[in-house]
């Protein structure tokens, strides 16, 4: 019995396509405001430059308490990836338990949100790790991190840990840095901050032990020294961050159906969500080497 198999290159044509803005806009006691705006481009555009999806001179404005905080276009180079990030910031320090209302107009359309700043941050309790963890996405090794969910209230958390970066880090899945990073220098080292994917709720769990398992970003080959913090993040946050999380589980598991990402604050105008967030204390550790 003979086998034999044949790869034909199909062309699609491109369909007309009317591209979405999107919103990520975020406060935090004690920091400036940061909103990222971009507009979406088809699924089957190829490599994507930030530059090119950054939305220029809109006007965006954050306004709390009769004081107004016109954000201006800035930017961040971002090593590992060889690009820079584009974003609007602010000028005023961010402050706790205050109404702020973001307003964004762009060629003649308007987008508004509000949040509020009255979130209370955890304290970690402990932090480990175990050299394999098993997921949908496969066996891993884990960064533990256990504290105790603030009692009497509905909570959101997502995972936040900075390390040292080198030009010998890679992406743990491979993606886009199966290659030595090419905007390093053999000795050069970066402070790298990588946010968990995935977000939780405290659903369950109210006054008690929380336990997160997280598998690092990057690969080590030594002892990494890091330090981990607990974002504690609002429902707007939350609920965009875990749609894009559904997002992905149904793209490794053929039984689940296809996630939309749903209107959220913007309604159908934008995507996106307009939040606030606080962070715990840091809590350093040391990472053994993954073997």
């Amino acid at each position: 019995m003979a086998l034999c198999s044949c790869q034909t290159e199909v062309d699609f044509p491109q369909l007309p396509y009317d591209a979405r803005v999107i919103i990520q806009g975020v406060v935090e006691p004690d920091s400036l405001p940061v909103v990222f705006l971009n507009r979406t481009i088809p699924y089957l555009s190829g490599p994507t430059d930030p530059a090119k999806l950054v939305i220029r001179n809109a006007s965006v404005t954050i306004r709390s308490a009769g004081e107004t905080d016109h954000l201006t276009l800035d930017s961040t180079y971002l090593p590992l990836d060889c690009k820079y990030a584009y974003f609007y910031k602010g000028k005023i320090p961010v402050t706790r338990n205050a109404t702020y209302t973001l307003r964004i107009t762009d060629r003649d359309k308007t987008y508004t949100a509000t949040t509020i700043t009255s979130l209370t941050p955890v304290t970690i309790d402990e932090v480990s790790y175990t050299p394999t963890f098993k997921d949908l996405y496969g066996e891993h090794e884990g960064v533990i991190t256990y504290f105790k969910d603030n009692p009497d209230e509905e909570n959101y958390y997502r995972f936040e840990m900075t390390r040292k970066a080198d030009v010998n880090s890679r992406d743990v899945t491979g993606n886009n840095r199966d290659l030595l990073v090419p905007c390093l220098e053999e000795g050069d080292t970066i402070d790298f901050t990588e946010v968990g994917r995935s977000v939780y709720d405290d659903k369950n769990l109210q006054g008690q032990q929380v336990k997160l398992v997280i598998e690092p970003a990057l690969t080590h080959t030594v002892v990494v020294l890091i330090h981990v913090r607990i974002q504690s993040i609002d429902k707007a946050t939350y609920d965009f961050y875990k749609q894009l999380d559904d997002q992905k589980l149904s793209q490794y598991n053929p039984f689940v159906e296809p996630i939309f990402i749903n209107p959220g604050q913007f309604g159908k105008d934008a995507l996106g969500f307009f939040g606030s967030m606080i962070r715990s204390e840091a809590v350093q550790f040391e990472m053994p080497a993954d073997e």
